[in-house]
C-alpha cells in the first residue's frame, strides 16, 4: 500500500475472545452500524486507508518452506483475529487515541496498534 502522504501509517489488528457468544441478528445489525459509522468518520478525516474483516478459516505455515501447514481457526490462540485496518496518524499516541473509539472494544474485543515500517524504494 503506497504511502503518498508520508504520514506515519498504523495497522489496527482486531481480536475477539474465542468463547464470545454469537450476537442475535438485531444485535449484529447494530454492531455493524457502529463499525460503519466509525469507519466513515475515519474516512471523512482522511485517516482510513483500508481494511477488511477476515474470514474464520485460514492456514498457518511453520518450519522451513512452510513444511507444516495447519487449518484455522487457530486453537493455540485464546483470541481470534477478526480483521484489520490501516490508518494514518501523526504518532503512535494519536493512533492509540483513534483506536480507543473502536466499537469492538465495548464488546470485549482487543485492538492491537502497530506502526508500519516502510521499506525504502517500495
Amino acid at each position: 500500500m503506497p504511502n503518498e502522504s508520508k504520514k506515519p501509517l498504523f495497522l489496527f489488528v482486531f481480536r475477539a475472545p474465542q468463547n464470545q457468544p454469537d450476537p442475535t441478528p438485531d444485535e449484529m445489525q447494530k454492531i455493524f452500524g457502529r463499525w460503519m459509522d466509525w469507519v466513515k468518520n475515519l474516512k471523512d478525516q482522511g485517516r482510513y486507508l483500508g481494511g477488511d474483516p477476515l474470514e474464520e478459516t485460514g492456514k498457518v505455515l511453520r518450519g522451513p518452506r512452510g513444511k507444516s501447514v495447519t487449518d484455522g481457526p487457530f486453537v493455540e490462540s485464546k483470541e481470534i483475529v477478526g480483521g484489520y485496518m490501516v490508518v494514518s496518524a501523526d504518532s503512535i499516541e494519536q493512533a492509540t487515541t483513534i483506536a480507543k473509539d473502536c466499537p469492538g472494544l465495548d464488546l470485549g474485543g482487543i485492538v492491537e496498534v502497530r506502526p508500519i515500517d516502510s521499506i525504502p524504494g517500495m
